[in-house]
């Protein structure tokens, strides 16, 4: 009886042991680290949705700015009489 209850006991001690390792090696961090990741932002998400709908704050209002036109310049010009003659 002695011998059957070691053997259990070493066994459910192995199977713990070896359920964890898993979770030790990098795929399993990574695996964590984005639960988390996934967790936190939809928390996120639903505590801003809660306060928008709440009443309590609203979207702020955005103005429309003034068009600015931008010239483009090709380069440098030449200063010319238009006669053609070259002098």
């Amino acid at each position: 009886m002695k011998k059957i209850s070691r053997t259990l006991a070493l066994l459910l001690v192995g199977a713990t042991l070896l359920s964890g390792c898993s979770m030790l090696s990098a795929s399993g961090r990574q695996q964590r680290a984005y639960e988390r990741y996934v967790r936190k932002s939809s928390l996120g998400r639903v505590k801003q949705q809660k306060l928008f709908h709440s009443g309590k704050t609203q979207m702020p209002l955005m103005r429309p700015t003034e068009q600015t036109v931008a010239a483009e310049v090709s380069g440098p010009e030449s200063i010319s009489d238009g006669s053609g003659d070259g002098s």
